[in-house]
C-alpha cells in the first residue's frame, strides 16, 4: 500500500515540487522505504525510491542529483568508476601473475 506524504515536519513534499512540479511523494508500506512519483509520466507513475529511510534534505539532493537532465553527467560518472574498477582489477591479475612468475623463476 502506497500512502501520498503531503505534509512533514522538514516540509519535503511540497519542496519536492520546487524541483519538478508534477512530482510526489509517497511511503511504500510493504516496502517499507519513500519512493518519488511523477504525475507527468504515462502509465505509471514512479520514478525512483529514496536511499534513505527518514525524509530529509537528501532526498531533495538525491531528486536533484538524479534527474533525467543529468543523464550525461551521470552515465560519465558511471563509467568513470567502472573504468577505475576495471584498471584496479587488472592491476591486481598483473601482480598475481608477477608474484606467480616471480615464485616460478625461484624455484628454478
Amino acid at each position: 500500500m502506497n500512502i501520498k506524504i503531503q505534509n512533514d515536519v522538514y516540509n519535503i513534499a511540497n519542496r519536492i515540487k520546487e524541483i519538478d512540479r508534477n512530482y510526489f511523494i509517497v511511503y511504500n508500506t510493504s516496502k517499507r522505504n519513500f519512493e518519488i512519483h511523477s504525475l507527468s509520466q504515462i502509465g505509471n507513475s514512479y520514478c525512483l525510491t529514496l536511499p534513505y529511510k527518514e525524509l530529509d534534505a537528501r532526498a531533495l539532493q538525491h531528486v536533484q542529483t538524479t534527474k533525467t537532465k543529468n543523464i550525461d553527467k551521470i552515465l560519465n560518472q558511471i563509467e568513470a568508476e567502472n573504468k577505475l574498477k576495471e584498471n584496479a582489477d587488472k592491476r591486481g591479475v598483473l601482480s598475481q601473475f608477477s608474484s606467480a612468475l616471480e615464485d616460478e623463476i625461484k624455484r628454478r
